[in-house]
């Protein structure tokens, strides 16, 4: 191999790297099994604020075509607004959640990665409640539902502190 042809693929192996990790999205432990537990649900439910939804729900075309989020939305007398998704939807929902919240491409250069506090607080709410779900509600029992308000919360440390 000459010198032109071994810095072409040096070049090449650099940006297939580049692009394979520039695509990964590092998920949460026990992702997959709240995905599974969400697509069984018939329904679910989550009280929040409009800017809230609207920040953490919203889908390129290639998103809404591939993994539609389909919502009823409700305004309740607390000003919240209730948004029933069904169990399909909030799989959907917790995949586009995942990449914002935990390191999706993002940003101006190839290796930013997102990290949206909005979405981080709602996957770990709709999370909490899927991961205390030990059965699916049965057809006379409410739909399993979160709150998530303008309520301060404890925020998690960053690690090292």
């Amino acid at each position: 191999m000459n010198i032109i042809s071994r810095s072409v693929s040096a070049v090449l192996g650099a940006g297939l790297l580049l692009a394979m990790t520039s695509c990964t999205v590092e998920s949460p432990r026990r992702h997959s099994e709240r995905l599974q537990k969400a697509s069984g649900l018939k329904v679910f439910q989550i009280d929040t604020t409009k800017d809230l939804w609207a920040k953490t729900s919203e889908q390129t075309p290639y998103e809404q075509g591939d993994r539609p989020i389909k919502v009823k939305v409700k305004t309740l007398p607390n000003g919240l607004e209730r948004v029933e998704l069904s169990g399909v939807s909030l799989a959907n929902y917790l995949r586009l959640l995942d990449y914002d919240a935990h390191g999706g491409p993002g940003g101006d250069a190839p290796w930013s990665r997102k990290r949206e506090a909005e979405s981080i607080r709602m996957y770990d709410e709709i999370s909490g409640v899927l991961d205390r779900a030990t059965k699916r509600p049965e057809p006379d029992e409410p739909p399993l539902r979160v709150v998530v308000d303008t309520a301060y919360l404890d925020v998690k440390p960053l690690s090292g502190k």
